[in-house]
């Protein structure tokens, strides 16, 4: 089965293989896409480290947008949070939601929109 990248400006011709587990703010479902690992490195931010795995399960007040490397609002829109990999941990990254939307595709884009609520 061919895995087609996320990433809207891909060009690159086969299989994607890095997984990327995209949920929805504020607390929607994870959409699981896959990327070829030059595509998301070639889109994000290179100066934007992944969080710390301590760090996991809340935004860090250090934390950074993936894509565009500025602050994430405290207020306001939620943020995207996604796992990259799947290591345990994975790399956790955030991205302000219209920077996500512009970085992948509008399938993507949409699935991200349909994601039902996260069930507790």
């Amino acid at each position: 089965m061919t895995k087609s990248c996320c990433f809207r400006d891909c060009e690159v011709g086969d299989s994607a293989t890095l997984r990327l587990a995209i949920t929805p703010p504020p607390a929607g479902e994870p959409v699981t896409v896959w990327a070829h690992e030059s595509c998301f490195n070639g889109a994000r931010d290179p100066a934007v480290e992944p969080d710390d795995p301590r760090n996991h399960g809340r935004v860090p007040s250090e934390s950074r947008c993936a894509f565009c490397g500025d602050a994430l609002p405290l207020i306001g829109k939620h943020p995207y949070v996604f796992d990259v990999g799947t290591a345990y941990p994975p790399q956790r990254f955030w991205a302000h939601i219209d920077c996500l939307h512009g970085a992948v595709g509008p399938g993507v884009v949409e699935q991200l929109k349909k994601a039902p609520p996260m069930k507790y």
